[in-house]
């Protein structure tokens, strides 16, 4: 496709999303984006003019098909604290031409309030880490084991920022594992932002699911 650069290292894939319309850069064996951005991508649902924030923004996956699906006048912000990720980000809204739709931002979720001022989005969208630190083995490479387990930031972290950053009748989306939705469901009622939409994702027909996607209101 004209105009469009390869990875500039062996280290980086390019690859594609969208049937090509959209074009994305990552890692060969650091993070990359998984079905979980996918979905929740799909998910979510923006209005004319609306203001969002993608909290762990990785390589920009999710903003980028925001962006691409061209709900009129949306400005969106994603947020990262790894500096290759956020280097990556940049480097795919350039790649696909988003840059008056989409800006990428390094910072640590948990000090969003030190940036933005409160009730200033419309739209929290939000992949987090799935695992406490003391689940499972942590993974040897940094940017996966960061984008797995919640060593920098907790899912209280997310929705705390979250209640922070949206207008009244603002809404979050929001995947994680099936298995940790009461964290999720009760997490989200402490923050006073009311579920209104539940999703379960099932990999096969008549087994358990895997993920649970919610959307839920401030107010």
């Amino acid at each position: 496709m004209p105009g469009l650069s390869p990875p500039s290292t062996a280290e980086e894939t390019l690859d594609s999303l969208l049937g090509g319309k959209i074009k994305v850069v990552q890692q060969r064996d650091g993070y990359r984006f998984s079905i979980d951005a996918l979905l929740l991508a799909g998910f979510v649902y923006l209005r004319r003019g609306e203001k969002v924030i993608d909290m762990g923004t990785g390589v920009g996956i999710i903003p980028l098909i925001l962006g691409k699906r061209g709900e009129g006048g949306c400005q969106i912000i994603g947020v990262e604290i790894q500096e290759k990720l956020v280097e990556l980000a940049k480097k795919n809204v350039s790649l696909n031409k988003l840059e008056d739709l989409i800006t990428i931002f390094q910072g640590d979720i948990r000090e969003l309030n030190n940036t933005f001022s409160p009730s200033s989005f419309d739209v929290v969208v939000a992949n987090p880490p799935y695992y406490r630190v003391s689940d499972g083995r942590l993974n040897l490479h940094s940017q996966k084991a960061i984008a797995r387990h919640e060593i920098k930031c907790t899912i209280e972290d997310i929705l705390r920022m979250a209640r922070y950053l949206l207008k009244e009748g603002g809404r979050i989306f929001v995947i994680f594992p099936a298995h940790r939705s009461i964290t999720l469901l009760s997490g989200l009622r402490n923050k006073s932002l009311e579920p209104k939409r539940l999703r379960w994702v099932h990999s096969k027909s008549g087994e358990g699911a895997n993920f649970i996607l919610v959307e839920a209101y401030k107010g």
